[in-house]
């Protein structure tokens, strides 16, 4: 879920399964008072909407929050080495540090407003890649496939930058409010209104728009080496 910050969840089953890459272990669901509850491994961002809302009102970049994507987009070729790690009150998963604060690397005088643009979108993706390589570790199954919803999932340059950095496609819903729908479903099964998930009409998997990687696993590999020298410079800079 893409919003104001971002959180990722992969189902773990019937039992709880303890994170040993910074993840978070939680109750997923139980749809019913007799059913079992399945359990999940959560990866929690802080900042997602966060960055975007600071280029657009702190540094007055763009007039509203989705123009950041056609900003973005005017730069197809990358960012020309600029890396914006958004820790504004430090990091969350799988990093877990309240020391780091937000930095932008590698700017030179080739660089304008665009670059940064694509290298704030290109931040939350980079942040949703490590945690999708957390929970492979944890669970030792790779991902096949992304899920994704909220408000920010309707930028079509973010989630291209999701599929390429992730190697795996990126699916987007057509309704991308499926916290709601999620929370409406199990209020129905509580309430008696289905008696079961096969009684509900299949609304969430109607898919919008399929994102697949357009770029090279070298080239994947050298994005991600350079964000995690970003993450690294973002460190110890929190005064007491």
């Amino acid at each position: 879920t893409y919003g104001t910050g971002a959180f990722m969840l992969v189902n773990s089953g019937g039992a709880p399964v303890p994170s040993s890459h910074g993840l978070l272990s939680t109750a997923l669901y139980r749809f019913g008072a007799s059913a079992p509850t399945q359990y999940a491994l959560e990866g929690a961002v802080a900042s997602c909407a966060v960055g975007i809302n600071w280029f657009k009102d702190s540094l007055g970049m763009i007039g509203t929050a989705p123009e950041i994507s056609s900003l973005a987009a005017q730069v197809p070729e990358g960012t020309d080495g600029l890396v914006f790690v958004p820790a504004f009150g430090g990091l969350l998963a799988p990093h877990w540090r309240d020391d780091a604060r937000a930095t932008l690397v590698g700017l030179t005088l080739a660089h304008d407003k665009r670059h940064v643009a694509r290298a704030v979108l290109e931040g939350i993706a980079h942040q949703a890649k490590d945690v999708t390589v957390c929970m492979a570790a944890d669970t030792g199954v790779a991902l096949t496939g992304l899920r994704v919803d909220g408000g920010v999932a309707l930028s079509d340059e973010l989630l291209q930058y999701q599929a390429d950095l992730c190697g795996i496609a990126v699916q987007r819903p057509r309704d991308v409010e499926t916290t709601a729908l999620g929370a409406a479903i199990a209020a129905g099964l509580g309430a008696g209104v289905w008696s079961s998930i096969a009684d509900i009409p299949s609304s969430g998997d109607d898919i919008e728009r399929t994102f697949e990687p357009a770029i090279c696993e070298a080239e994947r590999t050298a994005r991600c080496a350079s964000w995690q020298k970003a993450v690294e410079s973002s460190f110890g800079w929190a005064r007491e």
